[in-house]
């Protein structure tokens, strides 16, 4: 009892000498200090306040094309890469041969993943009937399609099915976001959130479409 005493005793000490020695802008600053690390240990508003940060730093982060001695050019192997679509429909990579492609690696409890998605609906509305947008997921279609409905989103999901991506294609995080050319080479990769509907982004469609 006397132990709990003079801890009560140190704590109030301590706050009186908080109150006193910082500014209201210094409280103020604090308050919101400790509010945010309490809410970044509840899930929910975790995930909230995390998607809003990186919708902010995606607005400084524009896609670019690399060096072409990095740059990988897909296979036959890699084109017969199998996924499903709608309704567990089979659907081969080969299908999008000769095409622009871009593809984004996601998943709805990715913060950066659910920050950009505004970003490439709005890209694949200027886009999306020039150049073949591939959302790639692992996640049940139930949930996947209860994020789109949600969201009004209308990109084509698909789904890896337990089956990786191309060695090319490979990637450690998500979101991963690779934009290939009609003959198959591997110009840009970015790994997290980017500013997709950007001048960046249509240069390099543009480029690619010639």
């Amino acid at each position: 009892m006397h132990e709990n005493l003079k801890k009560m005793a140190k704590l109030k000490e301590r706050f009186t000498k908080w109150k006193e020695n910082r500014s209201i802008w210094q409280k103020v600053g604090d308050i919101l200090f400790w509010v945010l690390i309490i809410l970044f240990l509840i899930p929910g508003p975790r995930k909230t306040i995390l998607t809003g940060l990186h919708r902010v730093v995606l607005n400084v982060k524009a896609p670019r094309v690399m060096n072409e001695e990095k740059q990988q050019m897909l296979t036959d192997l890699d084109y017969n890469w199998l996924l499903a679509w709608a309704e567990n429909e089979p659907f081969y990579f080969s299908n999008f041969r000769d095409e622009v492609v871009f593809i984004n690696f996601w998943a709805t409890w990715c913060p950066p993943c659910v920050a950009e998605m505004p970003e490439i609906q709005s890209l694949y509305q200027k886009w999306g009937d020039k150049v073949a947008f591939m959302l790639v997921t692992s996640e049940d279609p139930a949930v996947v399609n209860a994020f789109m409905e949600k969201n009004n989103y209308r990109m084509p999901v698909f789904y890896m099915a337990g089956v990786q991506a191309p060695k090319a294609l490979s990637f450690r995080g998500y979101p991963t976001t690779f934009i290939i050319s009609k003959e198959g080479r591997v110009v840009s990769r970015k790994t997290g959130a980017a500013n997709w509907d950007s001048k960046a982004t249509e240069k390099i469609f543009q480029e690619l479409l010639k």
